[in-house]
């Protein structure tokens, strides 16, 4: 049973085989996200990396924004979006907890061996579609060649069975499996856990321990945040029958917040 790597999630195609460099991770040229909340909070408890709780929190941003995470100015425009006045004076921050839209824009591809002879190189298709499958089961396929398009890609629930995997550009051939969220071990750079919703719903959260807690004062503080793309996107090679087919997916970006105090 091999896995695909998709953002916070790994899919299971129950019928693919294992070869050397069929999997490999590539650098995102856009991986782009909407913000729709962010909050700051005093506590939580984390009981595994898809559940958690959080007290204390105060909400910093409200609106939706969207946001290239490639692009160098993608920490301060999100900074400029984090109201940081309506922290609370002698109250201990200790965690980051963002609401995003489950569906993103991502770009970008690599050379990964073929599963029948030789290699090729797999992008991101932006005219490939999920047929009439949920949005929340189904991941389109890259496509073969060409130039990396950006594609739509929305965040799956978790299923024991019930994800599909297409195979061609219009998924009229689609391999099926399950999907179980993942996150990478180092919560520094990844996050400490995820929540995803089993329904198609719009949004998930997910939450960061903030690198130094700090205790607001009567000034607020300056949210610093920075974003790594590099191995952002996993590309996978597959078989469709005889054929070579493959799937581009997002993984997970680097994230870390830190918080400037004012002297």
């Amino acid at each position: 049973m091999k896995k695909f790597f998709l953002l916070i999630f790994f899919v299971k195609i129950l019928s693919a085989s294992t070869y050397a460099d069929t999997f490999v991770k590539a650098n995102a040229d856009q991986y782009t996200v909407t913000i729709q909340s962010i909050k700051m909070c005093e506590n939580a408890t984390i009981n595994s990396e898809t559940s958690f709780t959080v007290s204390g929190c105060v909400t910093l941003g409200n609106s939706s924004l969207t946001v290239d995470i490639t692009s160098a100015i993608a920490g301060a425009t999100i900074g400029t979006y984090a109201d940081t006045n309506v922290l609370v004076a002698g109250v201990t921050y200790r965690y980051f907890v963002p609401t995003l839209s489950r569906t993103f824009s991502i770009a970008g591809g690599a050379v990964v061996d073929s599963q029948i002879t030789g290699t090729f190189t797999c992008n991101t298709d932006e005219d490939a579609t999920i047929a009439s499958f949920d949005r929340h089961l189904a991941q389109r396929a890259g496509k073969i060649g060409g130039i990396a398009t950006a594609a739509t890609v929305f965040v799956p629930s978790a299923t024991s069975g019930g994800a599909i995997m297409c195979l061609n550009q219009d998924c009229s051939s689609s391999g099926s499996g399950s999907v179980t969220h993942d996150i990478p071990d180092d919560a520094t750079l990844y996050g400490n856990a995820i929540n995803v919703p089993a329904t198609d719903s719009d949004n998930f959260e997910m939450i960061y321990t903030i690198a130094s807690p700090f205790t607001m004062r009567d000034t607020p503080p300056t949210i610093n945040m920075s974003f790594g793309t590099r191995g952002a996107l996993e590309v996978e090679s597959m078989v469709d029958g005889s054929s070579d087919t493959c799937r581009v997916g997002p993984s997970f970006p680097k994230f870390r917040v830190t918080v400037s105090l004012p002297n």
